[in-house]
């Protein structure tokens, strides 16, 4: 993919995901690209991903990358492992600017990682269900043992608010207390909102099990085709946000995900 940074110093980045998950990638390249401006999309209305067909995720896709375009993105980041599963070949065919996913960048930092080569992926029941992770785990290393779980609880407690709450523990107690003990050293998050679980997901793990942190495997991804402007910047970007439903709490939950005010948040139909 050609580097785009000769072209534009600082490209506009689109990023979405169907909800708020997306903003821990978010966060991640905004540290990592301060001067560049960002667009983010969240398909709350449309949420969760992870519980719809192929065709109608690569439909909501298509119509966020359009908007994203029309709002003057240069690239776009998919920071959703659903859509990244199932709907970034349909994408790549048809559209014309740097489109790239989250789970190749994962994968290849969980290949490096492991040392018992066993690595458990957990996701929703569409990205588990497609097989995207083994199949490209293992048609890299045939050697490594791939476990997938399927999290439903996780999303909807994110979603609510609720990572913190001790229904999140008996979630992740429910879901992962058993590979704990057939030798998976490496877990791959397969879901961007599962990251804002991370220290319950620490406490129901083996603590010798090293959790892939995805922003910044698809922060390196980025740096190689947009490099990175290093010069300081004096205009600070007026990053945007858009939803497709509930504008007034992704405003409230966004603030907290990125640690800092998130004031303008609009509410948009992305057909």
């Amino acid at each position: 993919m050609k580097n785009i940074s000769s072209i534009n110093p600082t490209p506009t980045i689109g990023i979405f995901d169907s909800g708020l998950g997306g903003l821990t990638i978010l966060k991640q390249l905004q540290k990592d690209f301060s001067n560049n401006k960002f667009l983010y999309c969240g398909d709350t209305a449309h949420l969760p991903y992870g519980t719809k067909s192929q065709d109608s995720i690569e439909k909501f896709s298509s119509n966020i990358v359009n908007f994203l375009i029309s709002k003057g993105a240069d690239i776009i980041v998919v920071a959703c492992h659903s859509a990244s599963s199932v709907a970034i070949d349909y994408l790549n065919e048809n559209f014309s600017i740097p489109i790239i996913e989250v789970i190749t960048p994962s994968i290849n930092s969980a290949i490096h990682k492991t040392i018992t080569n066993q690595i458990c992926v957990i996701g929703t029941h569409t990205t588990i269900n497609s097989k995207t992770y083994s199949k490209k785990i293992q048609s890299i290393n045939s050697d490594i043992i791939v476990h997938e779980i399927n999290c439903p609880l996780f999303v909807p407690i994110v979603e609510e608010g609720l990572e913190n709450h001790d229904i999140s523990y008996m979630a992740a107690k429910l879901y992962l207390e058993s590979i704990n003990s057939i030798g998976i050293d490496t877990l791959i998050l397969g879901c961007t909102h599962y990251p804002i679980l991370i220290n319950t997901i620490n406490r129901a793990i083996d603590k010798n099990i090293f959790i892939i942190d995805t922003g910044i495997s698809v922060s390196q991804d980025l740096k190689n085709i947009i490099g990175v402007n290093s010069q300081s910047n004096t205009f600070i970007p007026k990053h945007e946000y858009y939803v497709s439903d509930m504008p007034y709490r992704f405003h409230e939950l966004a603030s907290k995900f990125l640690d800092q005010q998130v004031d303008d948040v609009r509410c948009v139909d992305f057909k």
